[in-house]
């Protein structure tokens, strides 16, 4: 596996002005007590071993304070493995620190936490849950989908709020593990660019003519 997963035995720490790319694949396992895994190895027997049977896509609002998530969002990925007769549910997703890999034996572990933490608040989950955007049958090897993240480079790819975040991350590996669907998404960042570069554009015939 290299140098690319952590155990994230300990917290980031962040820079005054944000967030502090890692360059990594945080590993959190919620099978061993629910805390940071510092047994890699474990997590290499998965990976050699396990076969991806169903792929979800779920998202969250970016903000809590949101009353819609239909732009603005943060999405990630969760599958469901099996081996050896055993059963693992998974999720992946990419922040502002790092590639972020969680385990469990259920479901709601890896839907409705992010290393440890409520991904929503109690405050706010009479309002905000954790939605389904699509889900897909899959027959993927954890170790193919592995070998694409390194092969990608996606832990040195840092992340940008407006073009390498959580979206294109997501839409890559759902992508990738689903059997027959695809997931794309409304860049809102891409269509503010372009309508910017149409109005330039439209703005700059007119002066032509003008002139």
């Amino acid at each position: 596996m290299g140098n690319s997963l952590s155990s994230g035995a300990s917290r980031p720490t962040h820079r005054k002005n944000g967030f502090e790319w890692q360059g990594t694949i945080r590993y959190y396992s919620y099978a061993s007590s629910g805390n940071f895994d510092s047994d890699l190895a474990a997590l290499q027997e998965h990976i050699n071993n396990d076969t991806i049977w169903v792929v979800y896509l779920y998202k969250k609002p970016l903000s809590e304070k949101q009353w819609s998530n239909l732009l603005l969002y943060h999405v990630y990925v969760i599958f469901y493995t099996e081996t050896r007769q055993e059963r693992f549910w998974w999720s992946i997703e990419k922040n502002g620190e790092a590639l972020i890999l969680q385990m469990s034996n259920t479901l709601e572990d890896v839907r409705d936490r992010l290393e440890g933490d409520r991904r929503i608040s109690l405050r706010n989950s009479w309002y905000w849950k954790p939605q389904l955007v699509i889900h897909d049958s899959s027959s993927e090897t954890f170790a193919n989908l592995y070998n694409f993240l390194i092969v990608t480079d996606q832990v040195k790819i840092r992340y940008n709020f407006s073009d390498d975040n959580c979206q294109r991350f997501a839409r890559h590996v759902f992508n990738k593990i689903a059997s027959s669907k695809t997931w794309e998404y409304f860049d809102l960042f891409v269509f503010l660019s372009n309508k910017n570069a149409d109005e330039r554009e439209a703005l700059s015939r007119r002066r032509n003519q003008l002139g």
